[in-house]
């Protein structure tokens, strides 16, 4: 054609003779073949659904057995923990352990003698959670009752991370402990981010002479926004007020899940905006567990636990019927059945979407415990006298 000069192939010259053109073909689809299959085997979980369990707790307030209390009452412990936490881990593939803020103290000590009991017991809990394989420890405002600096002490010589992104230096500006943590599990990085409330009682705000509280909502967006763009999913263990909780889900919303707990009562998960906010009540009466199934490029979330509890009622309703010798029996049962099935349909569809299911476990007196962690406990009384506040 007139006007249209050929361009040259950079790999490859047109070949002179029908030989020569069809080896150029297969090795042109050998070099397709090769290029394709490592495309595919180095593309991180394409449309794959990664699954992965949190266990979480807040507000454990240092204590290691039940606290008696009104609140927790016979339920709760280290030790009973501990064995819930060994029966999940033999369960699932994927498990992060985290605790939301406040598990080192229950309240702040002003007597010299009576703190100094309440750090040998705060560093004997530590021992005790780096042990159950927590992954990270949020600090909490009654945390601080221990003394900041004594706290950045207590953190190194400590296998977990203590996390708070706006708890920083009045001088410098920085962080005192690390704002976040970054877990990848299979190819999907998981950022998971301490913040503190700026509501502080006047006993600790006296611990805050050389340090100040930032805006919680300003400290995660730029912790955010310039550590952690990579991330695909980000947990927030946000002790915070509620109505700070609420305003983080609402100014945050790259954070996929809060853990809060600052008000010390537990509630069932609430899809606030874009975040799923979950949390347990105080003293370590109970324990959340979420199951999570996470793909790539998703960031919607649907609670699959009522069609998955729907599914397990009618699983056994049909083998009722299959057991049933009474005829009118058997067409109640089926009539049920059509009712469950619908309700089951009508439900949130997953399909292309994250998918959770969240637990609150009680420890009860009746649970199993760990004898190892009964036998650290007993070996250390003396450590665990109760320190008397103000």
């Amino acid at each position: 054609m007139k006007g249209v000069s050929k361009v040259a192939c950079p790999l490859f010259h047109e070949p002179q003779k029908t030989g020569e053109n069809m080896r150029a073909k297969i090795v042109l689809f050998g070099i397709l073949i090769l290029f394709f299959s490592l495309l595919i085997k180095t593309s991180p979980c394409i449309a794959k659904e990664t699954s992965l369990t949190l266990i979480y707790t807040s507000n454990t307030l240092g204590e290691v057995e039940p606290c008696g209390c009104p609140e927790g009452g016979d339920n709760g412990g280290l030790p009973k923990r501990s064995h819930y936490l060994k029966t999940v881990k033999a369960e699932v593939k994927n498990l992060l352990i985290l605790d939301g803020g406040d598990a080192l103290i229950i309240s702040y000590f002003s007597q010299p003698s009576e703190r100094e009991k309440a750090r040998r017991r705060a560093e004997f809990v530590l021992r005790l959670y780096e042990t159950l394989g927590y992954h990270a420890l949020n600090i909490g405002d009654t945390d601080l009752g221990l003394g900041i600096e004594y706290l950045r002490n207590l953190q190194r010589n400590s296998k977990i991370p203590f996390l708070s992104a706006n708890l920083k230096e009045k001088k410098t500006k920085k962080s005192v402990f690390k704002p976040y943590l970054v877990k990848e599990i299979e190819g999907i990085k998981i950022g998971i981010l301490g913040l503190i409330t700026t509501e502080i009682s006047p006993n600790i705000q006296k611990e805050l002479k050389d340090y100040f509280i930032e805006n919680p909502m300003k400290a995660a967006m730029e912790t955010i926004n310039c550590f952690m763009t990579s991330c695909d999913y980000i947990v927030a263990l946000a002790h915070l007020t509620p109505p700070e909780i609420q305003h983080l889900a609402k100014e945050v919303p790259q954070i996929s899940i809060i853990i809060g707990g600052n008000d010390r009562s537990f509630m069932f998960p609430n899809q606030m905006h874009r975040s799923i906010y979950v949390q347990t009540d105080a003293f370590g009466a109970h324990v959340g567990r979420i199951n999570l199934n996470l793909l790539k490029d998703s960031s919607e979330f649907v609670d699959v636990l009522p069609s998955t509890m729907l599914q397990r009622y009618i699983e056994k309703i049909e083998r009722e019927i299959e057991d049933s010798e009474n005829v009118k029996e058997a067409k109640d049962l089926e009539r049920l059945k059509e009712k469950l099935l619908k309700q089951k349909q009508s439900l949130p569809d997953a399909n292309g979407r994250n998918t959770y299911e969240n637990f609150l476990t009680l420890l009860h007196p009746g649970m199993e415990s760990d004898p190892e962690i009964e036998k650290l406990i007993d070996s250390s009384r003396d450590r665990l006298k109760r320190p008397i506040p103000y």
